[in-house]
């Protein structure tokens, strides 16, 4: 029996992150909705993506939730995953369970605007330059506490 995987996939938005996550999904014979996001949360009955910023907790905690009680062999989260911490409860499940974790970065050399152009979910440039700004691309020796719960 194959070892369990968890599969993160990290980038900004526009970066190609959700792309990617579906062609890892597929490549282990698992369908496009099988990767789990937090903007999935966003996304209607009727298919239309209608953000809510005072729902980003509950989004994250739902896709925290799901990843965590999945039965699929590989489970695949796709988020922005700017730091550390962001990751933290999935690379705790993932221990405890005995998961393989892979945590993939998709990185771009694409402007701030261009991104704001291509994500699919009206990100815009401001607030993708901020997400920039604060991207810890060596995570693994980044701080797993988010920033308002370490010490001072």
């Amino acid at each position: 029996m194959r070892q369990r995987q968890m599969v993160l996939v990290r980038g900004l938005p526009g970066s190609g992150k959700s792309t990617l996550a579906k062609l890892i999904a597929r490549s282990h014979g698992l369908q496009d909705g099988a990767v789990m996001e937090a903007d999935n949360y966003f996304i209607g009955d009727d298919g239309v993506y209608r953000f809510d910023a005072s729902q980003l907790g509950k989004a994250h905690a739902e896709c925290i939730y799901d990843a965590t009680h999945s039965d699929n062999p590989v489970v695949i989260v796709a988020n922005t995953f700017t730091m550390r911490w962001e990751m933290q409860p999935y690379i705790e499940h993932a221990k405890r369970e005995g998961m393989l974790l892979q945590v993939v970065t998709v990185d771009t050399d694409l402007t701030d605007d261009q991104l704001a152009e291509r994500n699919v979910h009206g990100v815009p440039a401001n607030a993708i330059a901020l997400m920039r700004r604060r991207f810890e691309h060596d995570w693994q020796n980044a701080s797993p506490i988010s920033p308002w719960n370490r010490p001072t």
